[in-house]
């Protein structure tokens, strides 16, 4: 697939760093917080963040896809975390891109009614016209299509990569 680098490893590495001294500044071990990554795409980014933090939150997935290819479709949510692990804790969701805010709007919402005493957002890349509230990112950029780090071309290849390339 044909694009261009917009990312390398060194610059979204130093952004992750970033993002991991918020939390370490932030959070102390006893602080009752979940990091709840979004499956796929997530995971490069999450597992930095996860081995930078100097404390030792709860860890659970979140499975949810709202694209077929480069369609946003309805959302099929096919992993959600046990209201026990939810309940009375600040819940950090992780994910590759905020593009629209939906997927992360209909989580937040989700995870409120199961008993979250809050729910805060933290993203690798924040498009511009996002309608949700985030509260950590990497980048933020306009629109595209990205893929590397994680995220996936519309053929469905890429994630390994480590940079971060945008379709010409």
């Amino acid at each position: 697939m044909n694009g261009r680098t917009l990312w390398v490893k060194e610059e979204i590495l130093e952004r992750v760093s970033s993002i991991v001294g918020y939390f370490n500044n932030t959070y102390s071990p006893n602080d009752q917080v979940l990091f709840a990554p979004v499956l796929q795409g997530a995971i490069p980014f999450f597992s930095d963040i996860a081995k930078g933090v100097t404390f030792d939150p709860f860890i659970e997935y979140i499975g949810i896809s709202s694209y077929k290819g480069e369609q946003q479709k309805e959302f099929n949510l096919y992993r959600m975390i046990d209201t026990k692990y939810i309940s009375g804790k600040i819940v950090w969701l992780f994910d590759d891109i905020a593009d629209s805010g939906n997927t992360l709007n209909y989580l937040s919402k989700l995870l409120y009614q199961r008993g979250a005493q809050d729910v805060k957002t933290c993203v690798l890349i924040k498009k511009q016209h996002c309608k949700c509230n985030i509260d950590q990112f990497g980048f933020e950029m306009g629109d595209g299509w990205l893929w590397g780090y994680g995220m996936d071309s519309p053929n469905g290849k890429g994630r390994s990569l480590n940079n971060i390339y945008c379709k010409l």
